[in-house]
């Protein structure tokens, strides 16, 4: 199988996007279970800030793989919601809002990451471990060969 087909929707691009589709649903599934009142993008978000001690809404935008506006969207609902708080400061010399998980925050992803990752495990538990690393190393040298051919840098 070379990952293409004559149908995009049966691609290794479009099938890629399928199954992170369905990790998102799911994990949003999975908080929704749990009574949680955030999406699974909002808790994504709350991790990255929880593992970063200072960052800003354009490096969370990064990691999150999302514009600018959507991160300022979920940043704001995290922010109502008292899990993050909004800190003004300079970074080279330019005003910049920095990001802090507050102590509210930190136990939503204290409580709520061991679960998550618990679910992840169980799934990938029927993959070997060889597989999964295999599928991790694959996807990784897909994105280099397009990072290098179109000069992307995430």
């Amino acid at each position: 199988m070379d990952g293409f087909s004559e149908r995009y929707a049966e691609c290794l691009p479009y099938l890629v996007d399928k199954a992170s589709v369905y990790f998102r649903l799911h994990g949003s599934s999975v908080l929704h279970r749990l009574g949680a009142d955030l999406t699974i993008d909002q808790f994504i978000a709350l991790d990255a800030i929880a593992l970063s001690s200072d960052i800003c809404q354009r490096d969370l935008a990064k990691i999150l793989l999302k514009d600018r506006s959507n991160v300022t969207r979920i940043v704001s609902i995290l922010e109502k919601k008292s899990l993050i708080k909004r800190i003004s400061t300079t970074k080279s010399k330019r005003p910049v809002k920095m990001i802090k998980i507050t102590e509210k925050g930190q136990k939503v992803v204290d409580e709520l990451s061991p679960v998550l990752k618990g679910d992840l495990k169980d799934f990938t538990s029927s993959f070997s471990a060889n597989d999964l690393e295999q599928f991790v190393n694959t996807l990784n040298k897909i994105i280099s060969k397009i990072s290098e051919k179109e000069n992307i840098q995430i």
